[in-house]
């Protein structure tokens, strides 16, 4: 399972970019939503890795995302913030894929 969590709230993003962050149902920064890993699911985040950080979480985490409510759940900013929400997380930032998505959630719950 992957978790998606939009990272930056530009308003005037491109088209692609706006109609796959509606797809995923991520219109507003700090939400989140769970997904199956597929190819049709990595393609779209592949599009909007620039805009959101995601990662595999475990069942125990989405649990506790699930008990938030149904469709996208609304987060609180993380604790101690993002890295830079502007750079990838290879780089230093917070944006795409990361491999510790389970402790960015909890400073988020």
């Amino acid at each position: 399972m992957i978790a998606v969590v939009r990272v930056r709230g530009i308003p005037d993003t491109g088209r692609r970019v706006s109609d796959t962050l509606e797809s995923l149902r991520l219109e507003k920064k700090h939400s989140c939503v769970l997904l199956e890993d597929n190819s049709s699911n990595r393609g779209m985040l592949d599009a909007v890795k620039d805009y959101v950080a995601y990662g595999d979480v475990d069942e125990e985490t989405a649990e506790k995302l699930r008990e938030q409510g149904e469709a996208p759940f609304s987060l609180s900013p993380p604790s101690k913030g993002f890295r830079d929400p502007k750079t990838g997380y290879n780089q230093g930032g917070s944006l795409g894929e990361r491999d510790d998505m389970e402790e960015l959630l909890e400073r988020m719950l």
